[in-house]
């Protein structure tokens, strides 16, 4: 996400305040920053919407969300949103940078509290995908301090395993180069 006038970048270039759920902050800022998807994806999810979750499969799933890190994941997301949508003027009009920051900064406040409503949309999506008994068993497994360990060090196991992943790849990149090499080689040809 390009935010041109924000500090809100952390350490690696991650927007701050999004590291639990990285892929799904990823895929809600595609399909924000795609208006072509917007009447395709409002599409897919009405059915969805057809057969709504009891309350209490809302009112757990609710729980499930604050448990495990999600619901506080997103909380970036709005100033985000703002902020890009405000930056995206500076390049026709790069005199108002400062007005447009200006503008941004006041328009946060007044949008905050939607942020409730990207924590109904999660909440519906585990309602509608786990029954009572498994949003229970979630609930558990997160309030437990295991589960509560797993929140802590959510973003740390991901940095980790990521370093590993990028390590893996360049190695496994020279491997298949110079096994490429070789098979070139055998049909006559140096590469």
């Amino acid at each position: 996400m390009n935010v041109p006038f924000s500090g809100r970048r952390a350490a690696g270039g991650r927007i701050a305040g999004l590291g639990a759920s990285r892929g799904l902050v990823a895929a809600a800022a595609l399909a924000l920053g795609v208006p072509a998807a917007g009447p395709a994806l409002a599409q897919s999810a009405a059915p969805a919407a057809a057969a709504q979750p009891s309350p209490a499969r809302m009112k757990l799933a609710n729980e499930l969300l604050v448990a495990n890190g999600e619901a506080s994941s997103f909380d970036s997301i709005i100033p985000t949103i703002v902020e890009q949508t405000a930056g995206s003027f500076v390049q026709a009009n790069p005199d108002l940078i400062r007005d447009l920051r200006d503008v941004a900064k006041s328009l946060v406040p007044e949008y905050e509290a939607r942020k409730a409503e990207i924590t109904a949309i999660l909440a519906r999506t585990y309602a509608a995908q786990f029954t009572e008994a498994e949003l229970g068993e979630l609930l558990a497994f997160y309030r437990s301090p295991t589960g509560r360990k797993l929140v802590e060090q959510r973003q740390e196991l991901l940095d980790e395993g990521l370093k590993g992943i990028q390590t893996w790849s360049a190695k496994f990149g020279q491997e298949v180069e110079t096994r490429v090499r070789a098979e070139m080689k055998k049909r006559g040809f140096t590469i």
